[in-house]
């Protein structure tokens, strides 16, 4: 049988309360013993009137000693039985405190190892006041942990499928020229030209995510004027907009300032608008828009292109996600553009969120930032 830890918090707990409960019977103890023959006798000469010998007094007004004695003795065997029958209480009380408080600390220790081991599964009991808050933000915190190791084994996943192609390309490549099954020359440079440019990007855009993500980002906010901000982001996506037959157009423009990173939210708007090229049919539009909404400014960036469903507008922000899985990977970007856009947006001090009436009508994209 293991020896009890008298260092831990039941044993401190019930030390503690005893040592109050002894305190409070010594002070009651000392205080009969001093204070209640006095005041007995005071209240026999009273009740005697002043007058002669009262009741167990004698000649001189003093209580007999005899009489002393016995009350001494009464008052002793009361106290002693009152207070044996406190302490046992006191104990009681003091075990049961410590063992209500102790279980839900020895049941956030266990769940605390459990966590260091990866075991996610098994959540601190639900307990009440500050305890039952301390659980509560515990398991909050194992949830947060246990999605993050999720999405961790997920980016794994998904970035060792992004790679394998390209690599496999090139590495299919080299090995027939290295056989003689392909001749050097201007298409098998430019594969091998546009695999590693493609390796290069998805490189770039995974470092850029982990920096945004993990506040690595060196931001220097300023005031935008959101009107110069829309005209300058139309006339950057005019080339791309004119080759695939779409129409960017200006919708409402508040005139109020952007408070953000200059190159940040150009990045950030710049996805917005090359996604919804990509994916707008030619003839058709995209509208840019910006309003005030309190202490935020609202960008918007509309199109009228395939829309998305309830899921795919609830992942479209995931990374790798891809609402059109017909659309090879060299069309369509590393996937990572709307998942660096989300985390730039919240680094900024704001959010990115999509709305779509549904498949076919279209989506649109809403940047909120603080106002300038």
């Amino acid at each position: 049988m293991r020896a009890p830890d008298f260092g831990r918090l039941r044993w401190r707990l019930l030390a503690a309360n005893l040592a109050v409960a002894t305190v409070g019977i010594v002070a009651v103890i000392a205080a009969a013993w001093l204070v209640a023959p006095a005041a007995f006798e005071d209240a026999m000469g009273h009740a005697a009137g002043g007058q002669g010998m009262g009741l167990g007094m004698n000649s001189s007004g003093m209580m007999d000693p005899l009489l002393r004695s016995a009350f001494g003795q009464a008052v002793g065997s009361a106290l002693l039985l009152g207070l044996v029958a406190a302490a046992v209480g006191a104990v009681i009380a003091a075990v049961l405190l410590a063992t209500l408080i102790s279980r839900p600390i020895a049941d956030l220790s266990a769940a605390s190892r459990r966590v260091a081991r990866g075991d996610y599964s098994q959540p601190v009991p639900p307990a009440t006041g500050e305890l039952g808050e301390l659980a509560t933000s515990f398991n909050t915190m194992a949830g947060a942990l246990e999605a993050n190791e999720r999405r961790r084994d997920d980016l794994i996943g998904d970035v060792a499928h992004e790679l394998r192609t390209p690599i496999a390309s090139v590495r299919g490549y080299a090995q027939g020229l290295m056989a003689g099954v392909f001749e050097p020359g201007p298409d098998a440079w430019r594969v091998l030209d546009e695999q590693s440019l493609r390796l290069e990007r998805l490189v770039d855009d995974l470092a850029l995510l982990w920096r945004a993500e993990s506040n690595d980002l060196r931001l220097e906010s300023e005031a935008i004027d959101g009107r110069a901000l829309l005209a300058d982001l139309r006339e950057r996506q005019r080339g791309v907009a004119a080759a695939r037959s779409i129409e960017i157009v200006l919708g409402p423009i508040a005139g109020q300032a952007v408070l953000a990173d200059p190159a940040r939210l150009a990045q950030v708007l710049d996805n917005l608008v090359g996604n919804a090229l990509r994916y707008t049919s030619a003839g058709g539009r995209v509208e840019l828009g910006l309003a005030a909404d309190g202490t935020e400014v609202a960008i918007t960036v509309g199109d009228d292109g395939p829309g998305l469903t309830t899921e795919q507008a609830a992942r479209v922000f995931d990374r790798f996600y891809r609402a059109d899985t017909s659309r090879s990977r060299d069309a369509g970007g590393s996937g990572l553009g709307l998942a660096i856009s989300r985390s730039l947006a919240a680094a900024m001090g704001g959010s990115i969120a999509v709305a779509s009436a549904g498949p076919g009508r279209g989506s649109t994209f809403t940047v909120r930032l603080p106002s300038g």
